[in-house]
């Protein structure tokens, strides 16, 4: 299988709260990805996956490498069995699939409390 990577490049909203970035089929959630801000005075990453309408066990992160105010790079490379994540070059964490036919994925949606400034993919 091909391997692709993502590539998305904005700035964080200076009062930022949360950031969403979500790779879908229909109403699941392959990956979800909620760099969040301020959750009881803490910043933290949470990763996740939505299936048949059922939110599986939160993966949790406390490296933060996103900085209010600030541009970013996230990269995600999308292998046989896992998701990379890198940000502004380092690589952040790996999330294993919970979905197992990937190339069902169809859509990515961002959102949250950043200025976009470009989103790409390319097949490696």
């Amino acid at each position: 299988m091909p391997r692709m990577l993502i590539t998305i490049m904005g700035t964080i909203n200076p009062k930022a709260n949360r950031l969403v970035l979500d790779f879908k089929r229909g109403d699941d959630i392959a990956f979800h990805f909620n760099p969040r801000f301020n959750e009881d005075n803490k910043r933290v990453i949470v990763c996740n996956s939505k299936l048949s309408n059922n939110w599986g066990r939160e993966e949790r992160q406390m490296t933060f490498p996103f900085e209010s105010g600030k541009p970013f790079k996230i990269q995600v490379l999308v292998e046989s069995d896992h998701f990379k994540v890198a940000v502004n070059d380092a690589h952040l964490l790996q999330y294993n699939h919970r979905m197992k036919n990937l190339k069902e994925i169809n859509a990515m949606a961002i959102s949250g409390d950043i200025s976009l400034t470009s989103a790409t993919h390319t097949v490696i």
